[in-house]
């Protein structure tokens, strides 16, 4: 039995949850419970019983550190792993790259793959690189190459090279600890292409000469790049085609060359920026945005006061947008996998407005609406305004004051509710004198007797557990963490309270804020 890619991704997704179920999996995956079983059987081979995996009727138990795991995958060797035809053709164009050809049935010796193999693989990458616009070139005698639009190779190049690096407290290019055994080999290739300071130093100065910071993904992505422009310059592979991506891109000079400096200036701007903005202001850009926000913002509850900060990350996230796909590459976060899932209404909002209004303008693929999905999340959670989704409640029942207190504070505690009362069983007539949304109870015997009067109502637990908190959340109850107050309506409301009414104004109006 050998290793897979696959075996190693569920391997990590149960080392990282610890513990998981096999019908989680499947989801997740899209594989059958029975190959999860085999899979992780298989893996099992590989690791000493103390840290194999568990399995059980329904799920899957982790005994492994982080660090046993990644100690698990240096340990294999090219021969326990195997490799799909993807995987193939990825260090095939890695290798090509750097050395400009590679001799198939060598490599395929190397990996342990039949010639046969070798001969349907053909197939595979010729039709796979046409989808690029690139294509496999026989060198009579020399081996292969990988041809076709330099940019394009480049980009590819950078992103393979990028998900097997990492880079240091010193800045240097090392490789990532948990690479696979043809991980392992990509980098074997292409470590010498890293080993440049004088033109690493250029690369760090450039950065702070202009205050770029970008995220990590981003900084292995860009010196990826880097130095595969570098390598394929000075080995004769020169970019000299004019691009026109669909925004305005600033330049920035780097290599000397017009179109080098346009295609790693159009590189840059499709990173993530933690630093100084450099995005020009684009018309299009701007378009999406304000129908994008209009929609989403017209059938949610939430206004947006933080608006001048949320059409700033909107566009400049739709902006590396247009970039990438003009550049037809993204930066994968498995993050994103469960977006359209935990956040499913403002998913719908956002891909509905996408479909029917944007797509002619725009194309963004599930991760992309994903990403845009939590942008909103966001500043939904930021601008949850106190009493913006006030539900009036009244609490019935027969305890004690003390103990009837007690839970309508422990209610608004949790929820965005102001208790307008709390009345006896016997009380129940004055209703007709109230206005409410909800009648709340925590006794059985008290609900059966509102419900035998034609008046529904809610039963919690008095004690709040979190079955209680998500049950009310259910029944469109807002919770109440984080309830922010308009800054500016707040002052213009107190600044003609006087002094000594201040205090008590606060506590009577603004009692989830003030003690």
């Amino acid at each position: 039995m050998t290793v897979s890619s696959f075996s190693l991704y569920l391997a990590n997704r149960i080392q990282e949850a610890q513990q998981i179920s096999l019908n989680q999996l499947s989801s997740k995956t899209g594989r059958s419970i029975a190959t999860i079983r085999r899979t992780v059987h298989s893996l099992n081979q590989y690791l000493e019983p103390s840290l194999a995996f568990v399995i059980t009727e329904s799920k899957i138990i982790n005994q492994l550190s982080y660090t046993e795991f990644v100690a698990f995958i240096q340990r294999l060797t090219i021969n326990d792993f195997s490799t799909t035809w993807r995987e193939r053709l990825d260090l095939l164009l890695c290798i090509t790259m750097v050395e400009k050809k590679v001799n198939l049935t060598k490599l395929y010796e190397l990996l342990g793959i039949s010639q046969s193999t070798k001969k349907k693989d053909r197939a595979l990458f010729f039709k796979e690189l046409e989808q690029e616009h690139l294509k496999l070139l026989s060198l009579r005698g020399n081996g292969v190459s990988v041809v076709g639009d330099e940019l394009t190779l480049r980009i590819k190049t950078a992103q393979l090279l990028s998900q097997i690096i990492e880079i240091n407290g010193n800045n240097q290019i090392i490789p990532r600890q948990a690479n696979n055994p043809t991980q392992q080999l990509r980098y074997q290739y292409a470590k010498k292409i890293f080993i440049k300071n004088e033109k690493k130093t250029h690369l760090t100065d450039l950065l702070n000469i202009y205050s770029w910071s970008f995220n990590y993904t981003s900084m292995k992505f860009l010196y990826a790049y880097y130095f595969i422009s570098l390598h394929r310059i000075e080995n004769g592979f020169v970019i000299t085609k004019k691009y026109h991506p669909p925004v305005k891109v600033q330049t920035y000079h780097s290599f000397g060359q017009e179109e080098e400096d346009f295609s790693f200036s159009c590189v840059l701007a499709s990173l993530d920026n933690n630093g100084t903005n450099f995005y020009p202001k684009d018309s299009l850009v701007i378009t999406i945005r304000k129908q994008l926000v209009k929609y989403v913002e017209e059938r949610i509850i939430t206004t947006f006061y933080s608006r001048k900060e949320l059409n700033y990350e909107i566009e400049q996230y739709l902006y590396k947008c247009l970039v990438r796909n003009f550049l037809n590459y993204d930066l994968y976060d498995n993050k994103l996998d469960d977006v359209k899932k935990e956040f499913s209404f403002l998913y719908q909002l956002v891909d509905y407005c996408y479909q029917k209004s944007l797509a002619t303008k725009i194309y963004l693929d599930q991760y992309q609406l994903s990403t845009l999905t939590l942008l909103f999340r966001n500043h939904v959670l930021k601008n949850k305004i106190s009493g913006r989704n006030l539900k009036k409640i009244v609490v019935i029942t027969n305890s004690a004051k003390e103990k009837s207190n007690f839970f309508s504070q422990q209610f608004v505690y949790f929820f965005d509710a102001k208790v307008v009362a709390i009345l006896n069983i016997n009380e129940i007539y004055q209703l007709q004198n109230l206005k409410y949304d909800s009648l709340i109870t925590f006794s059985n015997r008290i609900s059966t007797i509102l419900d035998e009067n034609g008046l529904p109502n809610i039963k919690v637990n008095y004690y709040f557990h979190s079955e209680d908190i998500k049950y009310l959340a259910k029944l469109n109850f807002s919770h109440n963490s984080q309830r922010k107050i308009i800054a500016e309506q707040f002052v213009n409301e107190i600044k003609h309270i006087p002094n000594e009414e201040l205090t008590d104004y606060l506590k009577k109006y603004y009692a989830n804020f003030f003690v």
